[in-house]
């Protein structure tokens, strides 16, 4: 993957935990991420599920600290299923960032994105170079590139996708 271009959904606060981005409640009372992914985000913005159904290959933003909490797989899952491309915060919880990853989620951490960005900004995020173009601002925000074999997991749309492929699994 070399690049994305999308539309900033929403930009979320430091500390953004688990639980916002999907209740437990909802844990083991529905297993399809499609019909789960309704209930992304509910206790902070009902709008979140209705309004990332309009535009798919949007990208969220957020301040430090994003995916905290449990390390409830579900959360990225249910993000992705909502159509999200990318999440680009100033810093991830390590299991979330590692869970993004493990379901072909692309993840960037980028300093000080949080406050240089605004919610219908269109980004352009190129992971090979390590640069996020804000084309609606004209400004440019660097980060240190995915390392090659996270990419593969990226290209191969997981860590099972990755496994298959490397025929390490069956």
């Amino acid at each position: 993957m070399e690049s994305i271009t999308g539309k900033v959904l929403r930009t979320f606060p430091q500390d953004t935990n688990t639980d916002e981005i999907i209740s437990g409640k909802y844990k083991y009372d529905e297993l399809d991420l499609n019909k789960l992914a309704v209930h992304t985000f509910e206790s902070l913005d009902p709008d979140f599920y209705a309004d990332s159904q309009r535009t798919k290959g949007q990208i969220i933003v957020a301040a430090p600290n994003f995916g905290c909490g449990s390390s409830r797989e579900q959360a990225p899952q249910v993000l992705k299923a909502c159509g999200v491309a990318c999440i680009v915060a100033e810093s991830f919880a390590r299991i979330f960032y590692r869970n993004g990853f493990n379901i072909g989620l692309p993840l960037i951490e980028c300093a000080g994105i949080a406050e240089k960005t605004h919610e219908g900004d269109e980004l352009r995020i190129n992971f090979e170079e390590g640069v996020v173009e804000n084309l609606t601002a004209g400004e440019t925000y660097n980060f240190s590139p995915i390392p090659s074999f996270m990419q593969e997991l990226l290209d191969a749309g997981g860590l099972l996708g990755y496994l298959r492929a490397k025929g390490g699994y069956e």
